[in-house]
């Protein structure tokens, strides 16, 4: 059953029946914490890594996968402002509740929350008109599911806390002047707009309303109810004039709440978002936090965080290194994120609000990142939520025809290469991880890999992406032909013959680019002539061959197919020649270089995802022990436990999902079917709990600066240097034995 939304954001009332699986709270999440481990783990995550640099992470509160990212925003100054905070900065304008962490490009920051003193239309504003409060990074704290800051100007002290749908706000004022919140709904910054919003007082402790807003998703409508433990007198602003009544509709709305002396009671609000309706956000509200005061919610979200990160455990003196793996689990289940009410409903990529559906709809899929670790993470860290997330790719399918390749609140981007959500399904399909049918998987792969849009067209005439008749042909046509390749193992499973004939050919498409004579993947014409000049240190912005890369930085994207790459070379040694080149070679660039690409060790940038797979490939080589060295390299450099932190973007979580991996000692260099390329492990020992009680350990013995000298699985000696999920999955022990 679907409703329609209509253009003017009529408000559906959302049904409380027909709850779909999954629905928790929580503090319902936390039920079989053993009292031992309740928060323990929580000191080693220091929220704010990433939010210096390029990171673009944020420190606020947010609850695993939670609806609500709650977190202090400044002033934007340019592209590393887009999760709406940067720790070089020091002016606060407010604490709204939705937030990207570490994505490229900038959005949400809806629903702006403003303490402060005075009368708001003779404060002293920035250049956009806004008003804002100084602060130190002295009088911040963050923890998982707290965000704490103390802003003198105000004399007051401001505390967030949240549960998957309600952000929950504790203010504690000071001093003799009334005590005030702003609520804006016509903030935005980055890409996001507002077209219209309303607000509404409904009584003396409760404000209810909505707001369109556009941006890069086109169209986001937000609802929400904000309910304050103390009453209030008002004042409705349009455009920062005063308005009269108790409620409003304009673009961008907004109202002063005075709640007059403060009290020796902290002011407490409880904001519930829903991307339904307003009655949505309401009973949200009344599910999830209705008797709970903040400290409890406070202790709700951190025992929901302990259980999530106590599903890896590592033993090692090193606390440091403890504060990054652990801070890396917890930026890895920030998204996806939960985007049904409690009901159930959520909003479509049709426009829709749909009820009854048989799981619980997730949104955030920057796939071109995630699919490489970040979802392979997933099904080892929570196996019950990817089948939630398949389907809600396949949601996205059945609304609109084609599977996402970027899904922004129900809305598609459409701004990076490929269709990398099949590799997601397809993985989740193999591991068995899915109720959905293999039918339908296949249908939806089919439909992305036949559309003729983005080079596809061109890809299935030519055998690749010609460069004179497409930008980045070469990054489409490697990652088309991994993509591929995926499907055919999908129709192998089916027995569905001539699919697995057909995506099995069109994932050899790689060969089509690789030029002998020069050791690199080349665009080519659709005559078939190599693009001339070549240059593989040069790099412009989405308009040559390469997706924000140049030659080396995808040299080596055939995960797929690793001995037919080498097979390329013409011998492993012509191989691993090139490979060392990679890391060897001058950092110097040339052209308009995207700041995505950062992180440098020669030509490889870690600071950007094709590049995330090379260091495994010595695994498959000779000269397994470089690899080895590589990774230490890039974990000891690529990421410090500092808000500057992180090479690059975090992108939802993958650049954190590879220090997951490669911390443990594997990762998933080809992300679908289930087997991890064995690393070089950080940890004295790691316990992973994998279900049904069972662990999976991994041990050392030895100097672990040495070379992995033999590996053992449940004391048999591997011959190769890769496990499987199944045998992962089915606990043991996997232990590593170093040497000179």
């Amino acid at each position: 059953m679907k409703t329609l939304l209509y253009s003017g954001l009529l408000c559906v009332v959302a049904s409380l029946c027909g709850c779909a699986a999954e629905t928790e709270t929580a503090a319902q999440s936390t039920k079989a914490l053993p009292a031992q481990q309740s928060t323990a783990v929580l000191q080693y995550v220091d929220p704010f890594i990433g939010t210096g640099g390029h990171g673009h992470t944020f420190p606020g509160a947010l609850v695993p996968f939670g609806m609500v990212q709650l977190s202090p925003d400044n002033p934007s100054k340019g592209w590393d402002w887009t999760s709406g905070y940067h720790y070089s900065d020091n002016t606060l304008l407010g604490f709204s509740h939705t937030h990207l962490s570490g994505t490229g490009v900038g959005d949400m920051l809806d629903v702006l929350v403003m303490p402060f003193r005075g009368d708001y239309l003779t404060r002293k504003r920035d250049d956009k008109g806004r008003i804002f409060s100084l602060y130190q990074h002295k009088d911040e704290q963050a923890s998982p599911g707290y965000y704490a800051v103390s802003l003198p100007q105000e004399q007051v002290k401001a505390e967030l806390t949240a549960s998957s749908r309600v952000g929950v706000h504790q203010y504690s004022f000071s001093g003799e002047q009334d005590a005030k919140l702003l609520l804006d709904l016509g903030y935005a910054q980055n890409y996001d707009k507002a077209i219209v919003s309303m607000l509404k007082v409904e009584d003396a402790y409760t404000v209810s309303g909505y707001r369109l807003s556009t941006g890069w998703a086109k169209h986001q409508p937000l609802y929400f109810v904000a309910r304050f433990n103390q009453p209030f007198s008002h004042q409705l602003y349009q455009d920062q004039q005063p308005v009269k009544g108790s409620g409003i509709q304009t673009e961008k709305a907004q109202i002063v709440l005075n709640f007059g002396k403060p009290q020796q009671q902290a002011l407490q609000a409880k904001v519930a978002l829903s991307y339904v309706s307003i009655d949505g956000a309401k009973a949200n509200l009344a599910v999830e936090v209705a008797t709970q005061d903040f400290a409890a919610v406070k202790a709700a979200a951190e025992q929901a965080w302990a259980v999530q990160l106590t599903k890896f455990q590592v033993t090692d003196p090193d606390q440091t290194n403890k504060t990054k793996f652990y801070t890396a689990l917890y930026h890895a289940f920030i998204a996806p994120q939960q985007f049904s009410d409690v009901s159930g409903a959520f909003f479509g990529a049709d426009g829709a609000v749909h009820q009854g559906a048989d799981y619980q709809r997730y949104t955030l899929f920057s796939l071109w990142d995630t699919f490489r670790a970040l979802h392979p993470l997933l099904t080892i860290s929570n196996p019950d939520k990817v089948d939630h997330m398949v389907k809600s790719l396949l949601g996205f399918y059945d609304e609109t025809g084609l599977l996402p390749t970027w899904d922004l609140m129900s809305n598609e981007t459409d701004v990076m290469i490929g269709y990398h959500a099949v590799p997601v399904l397809v993985d989740a399909y193999l591991k068995g991880l899915t109720t959905a049918k293999p039918e339908h998987l296949l249908a939806a792969a089919k439909a992305s890999a036949m559309q003729n849009k983005f080079g596809i067209d061109f890809y299935r005439q030519y055998g690749y992406v010609p460069s004179d008749l497409d930008v980045e042909a070469v990054s489409k046509t490697l990652e088309y032909a991994y993509d591929d390749w995926a499907i055919a193992q999908l129709a192998k499973a089916m027995q569905k013959e001539d699919d697995y004939q057909l995506f099995s050919q069109r994932a050899q498409s790689y060969r089509q680019l690789f030029d002998a004579e020069t050791g690199f993947m080349r665009g080519k014409t659709k005559e078939g002539q190599w693009v001339s000049p070549f240059n593989p240190t040069y790099v412009a912005h989405r308009t040559t061959d390469y997706t924000e890369a140049n030659a080396w930085q995808y040299n080596f994207f055939v995960p797929h197919d690793v001995k037919g790459l080498i097979g390329l070379y013409g011998s492993e040694q012509a191989f691993l020649a090139k490979l060392d080149e990679l890391f060897s070679t001058s950092s110097e660039m040339q052209g308009d270089v995207s700041p995505d690409i950062s992180g440098l060790i020669g030509q490889y940038a870690h600071g950007n995802e094709p590049v995330h797979h090379v260091a495994y490939l010595y695994a498959f080589t000779k000269d397994r022990y470089k690899g080895e060295q590589r990774i230490r390299q890039i974990r000891d450099t690529m990421y410090q436990a500092k808000p500057d932190g992180l090479a690059g973007n975090d992108d939802l979580g993958q650049m954190s999902a590879w220090f997951v991996f490669s911390a443990l000692g594997f990762y998933p260099l080809n992300p679908v079917g289930g087997d991890y390329v064995i690393g070089t492990p950080l940890f004295e020992q790691a316990n992973i709990a994998v279900g049904a009680g069972k662990v999976f350990k991994i041990l050392t013995r030895g100097d672990r600066a040495g070379h992995v000298h033999k590996l053992y699985l449940n004391g048999q000696e591997l011959t190769k240097p890769v496990i499987s999920h199944q045998q992962l999955t089915a606990g043991g022990t996997l232990e590593f034995e170093f040497g000179s």
